[in-house]
């Protein structure tokens, strides 16, 4: 995933899930290990997330 579409796709993203996509990223950020991979990571991880609660928490 390119910086780009990270970031058009995190503009979509709820206030909360904007925040934890945030944290994230900041980590990966800090650790060194921030890549491509990473961004599509974060992505996946906030994507399955907001999968998990709109099915969990009705």
């Amino acid at each position: 995933m390119t910086p780009t579409e990270f970031r058009a796709w995190f503009a979509t993203l709820p206030p909360n899930y904007q925040s934890a996509a945030r944290t994230m990223y900041d980590n990966a950020r800090k650790s060194g290990t921030h890549t491509a991979s990473s961004l599509a990571l974060i992505h996946t991880l906030v994507t399955d997330q907001i999968k998990f609660d709109s099915e969990f928490n009705l």
